[in-house]
């Protein structure tokens, strides 16, 4: 893991995409897929996989929330795996279970806007590029990196801009490599590190992976 001090705020995610595929252009024109966790991951993601020709694929991660402490997380879901921390007694089992099935719903109705009837492309002995825009937690992509893992890539690879040294130690015994710009042991939010921050939506992330295939088609 090799950093890059930055002193100022991105102009935007794109050029967070930019600079990070700086350091990734061992894999550029090669199979290696891009997969970009939404919302504002995919426009990461996206430029990541347009500076190195790469195929665009997007897989929705959802954290399940401390109920005494909302600001909080204790595990992430996605539509493969589940990753949890040691809960303490106090939460409920229940919740935990009920929380699962509602995020797993939520998951795959996403999927199904932006994917319709198709599926994602297969990662199996493929080499991935997980890519978010800030991991202040590694919860953010823990479920989606174990669900990865499961397909059997070639290797997979965390992308991130910014990120805690917390996410960065626990992400490393997981994945192959962590790559980012800026680490720290505190991070804050995703708008402290953008001049341009802008909400994305899933209308959005399925544009951006619509114009990402056409790309594809056309090079």
């Amino acid at each position: 893991m090799e950093a890059t001090c930055l002193d100022t705020r991105l102009q935007s995610r794109n050029e967070a995409g930019v600079l990070l595929s700086k350091k990734l252009a061992a894999y550029k024109n090669s199979d290696a897929v891009v997969v970009g966790i939404p919302h504002g991951g995919v426009c990461v993601a996206s430029a990541i996989a347009d500076k190195l020709s790469l195929r665009l694929e997007v897989m929705p991660c959802r954290q399940v929330r401390n109920p005494g402490d909302s600001k909080n997380s204790i595990g992430s879901v996605s539509a493969d795996d589940v990753f949890m921390h040691d809960c303490p007694y106090t939460i409920p089992q229940d919740y935990i279970s009920h929380q699962i099935v509602l995020l797993r719903n939520a998951i795959a109705f996403e999927n199904k806007g932006y994917y319709g009837n198709s599926k994602p492309a297969s990662l199996r002995h493929k080499i991935v590029i997980l890519v978010d825009d800030v991991l202040q937690s590694s919860d953010n992509m823990m479920a989606c990196l174990r669900g990865i893992k499961k397909q059997v890539p070639l290797k997979v690879i965390v992308a991130a801009p910014f990120v805690s040294v917390e996410a960065a130690r626990i992400l490393s015994a997981e994945a192959d490599d962590v790559v980012f710009l800026d680490m720290k042991r505190s991070i804050g939010l995703a708008s402290d590190h953008f001049i341009d921050f802008q909400k994305i939506d899933e209308i959005q992330v399925k544009e951006v992976l619509r114009a990402s295939r056409v790309k594809t088609i056309h090079s």
